[in-house]
């Protein structure tokens, strides 16, 4: 399972490259939200449609996959609405007219000498021999993503958002010579946004893990099972009272709210019991976590210790652990893998002891700064000197990554020029996925939409250019109001230095958020509102700057209540029921803030 380090060779063809498409268009571009992208001039060769005719058929096997059916109604969906020409699809192969096969096949095999790809290889080819356009990949998600991709960078189609695509229109298109290869860069992709946990919107962006899986007819998305999931199989409200001694020792007793006693024969019974009874209920998970809950305090007893001081700290005893649990799962269930934390007091690598080749290690980056690279930055070095160890003796390295400033949501994050060496690393030292954690809970997180499209575009090809992604994104989704809006962005990298550090729980009166930034940041927003030719840019001009108005309302609370910034910030709020931050609600936050006023 591990990812060959050699697959970022693959990605000479970048993403800002496919944007420079052979294919011709004409007339104005315009989508569902009125989002408008450049329109190329026409290359004169082969003529998929022109002037509402085209020769083309759609091809798929009979045989083909739920996936690849539906890759290949969306392509003639996209057609139809830049062209207004429907091209039939049909399940048998006429060896005369113009194709576009989708999906691996053996029309494809004979016409291309290409082999046949694994069902479950997600990476995709499209090219042309002739007038005939071939689009295949595993029959799983490779088809699905080579369509997806041939209309992305030939097309022009964008999927900004779930409520935002673009779909331009056309009066033709033709093609000179097609030939495009990519397969992705890390293997596991989960982006934790709100809006980027819609399933559809994850197919169109490359993205194939939830945080549940899902059954559907774009290939699905895997999981990763559970989380802190000590107290999942081993609850204190059901074991505590009669089995103390299963949970930690703390300083001379056991306490219910803390981790268990990892050394006690009967805890690792339950857990491999309850883990066997997890993957019979929830069989489409591919890893299932047995992990530490969320606080550090490891158990204390003589046997827990001996075993940490046997195999170098307390990940070991985790490793320990999890090793016999994974043993004896891998009886029943050969193609299952147990998952457990690098997290905190277990993030250090152990000595003398590895985990299984079932066994998957995910690391977790939560003390780090996350405005410089991790690995540039010397508050950095310990978490870096972790995963180059972990990655010599874990067989699958997970990462756990965070995107988010979590004391507050709304607030500016200015991390974007990290993103792209981030995700580079943790590919440099094999990690097989990357679970990136946002604002899961609401919309409304800041720049959230922009964040979310930019990492899937990374976790797919880590050397993309980025900057052009940032474009290309500001261009669309933003359209009449882009200019201010890339000046904000700008403006927002601008403020992090060489000395600058922020961890996820900064604060709004943290220095890096001055009032020059404020005043300029907040001008660019009454800019950006006054360019909005429409409503829907309005509200996503409005949801962007609730980053300004909350710091206002964070750093002069009664003042904000005075010039109706508190006011306004809760208007947009509402609007959006917005989370304030993983533990504050807005009613949690109108509370406290009339709260602290009645004091």
């Amino acid at each position: 399972m591990k990812t060959n380090n050699m697959t970022s060779r693959l990605f000479l063809i970048t993403f800002c490259f496919g944007l420079l498409s052979v294919g011709a268009m004409s007339a104005s571009l315009v989508s569902n939200n009125k989002i408008r992208v450049p329109v190329r001039k026409t290359v004169v060769g082969r003529q998929l449609f022109a002037a509402g005719k085209s020769d083309y058929v759609i091809v798929v096997s009979p045989a083909a996959s739920t996936s690849e059916v539906t890759a290949a109604n969306e392509l003639q969906s996209c057609l139809k609405e830049m062209s207004g020409i429907t091209l039939p699809i049909k399940k048998d192969y006429i060896n005369k007219g113009k194709h576009i096969f989708v999906g691996y096949n053996n029309w494809v095999a004979a016409l291309t000498k290409a082999k046949k790809p694994d069902s479950k290889d997600e990476r995709y080819t499209y090219c042309n021999v002739g007038g005939d356009i071939f689009i295949y990949g595993g029959s799983i998600r490779g088809t699905l993503y080579g369509v997806y991709s041939f209309l992305e960078h030939e097309m022009g189609c964008r999927w900004y958002t779930p409520t935002a695509t673009v779909i331009p229109k056309r009066s033709s298109w033709s093609f000179t010579r097609l030939n495009r290869s990519e397969a992705p860069g890390i293997a596991k992709r989960n982006i934790l946004y709100f809006e980027a946990k819609d399933p559809v919107w994850a197919a169109h962006n490359l993205c194939n893990e939830g945080w549940s899986s899902v059954s559907n007819e774009y290939g699905g998305l895997e999981s990763y099972f559970g989380a802190h999931t000590s107290g999942l199989y081993v609850p204190a409200s059901e074991f505590f009272q009669g089995h103390p001694e299963y949970f930690s020792l703390i300083n001379g007793k056991r306490d219910s709210d803390a981790q268990l006693c990892l050394s006690n024969p009967e805890v690792l019974r339950i857990c491999i019991d309850r883990i066997k009874k997890a993957i019979i209920e929830n069989p489409n998970c591919w890893v299932y976590d047995m992990s530490q809950n969320d606080n550090q305090k490891p158990c204390q007893c003589e046997h827990c210790q001996a075993l940490a001081k046997k195999y170098g700290g307390e990940s070991g005893v985790w490793v320990w652990f999890v090793n016999q649990v994974a043993e004896a799962i891998e009886k029943e269930f050969p193609d299952k893998y147990i998952g457990t934390f690098a997290y905190q007091y277990s993030r250090r690598p152990p000595v003398g002891i590895a985990p299984r080749q079932n066994v998957v290690i995910r690391l977790c980056s939560i003390e780090c700064c996350f405005v410089h690279s991790l690995d540039a930055c010397p508050q950095n070095k310990s978490f870096i000197d972790d995963i180059i160890q972990w990655s010599k003796i874990a067989p699958h390295l997970y990462i756990w990554d965070y995107v988010v400033a979590y004391s507050q949501y709304l607030a500016p994050f200015p991390n974007f020029n990290v993103l792209q060496s981030n995700i580079q690393t943790f590919q440099k030292h094999h990690a097989i996925g990357i679970m990136e954690e946002a604002q899961y809970q609401s919309r409304g997180g800041e720049l959230a939409e922009l964040r979310a499209y930019l990492l899937a575009k990374l976790l797919w090809n880590p050397f993309c250019d980025a900057n052009a992604v940032v474009d290309d994104f500001i261009n669309g989704y933003y359209g009449s109001a882009a200019k201010a809006m890339r000046q904000y962005f700008d403006l927002l990298q601008s403020i992090v230095k060489p000395d600058t550090h922020l961890t996820i729980y900064p604060k709004a009166d943290d220095p890096i958020f001055t009032d020059d930034f404020i005043k300029k940041g907040s001008a660019l927003f009454e800019k950006a509102k006054k360019d909005c030719v429409d409503e829907e840019t309005l509200s996503r001009i409005e949801r962007a700057s609730l980053a300004m108005l909350y710091l206002k309302c964070m750093r002069n609370k009664e003042a904000s209540k005075r010039d109706g910034t508190y006011q306004e910030l809760l208007r947009i709020a509402k609007c959006y029921n917005v989370q304030i931050n993983e533990g504050t609600d807005l009613t949690k936050f109108q509370n406290e803030m009339n709260n602290e006023n009645n004091n």
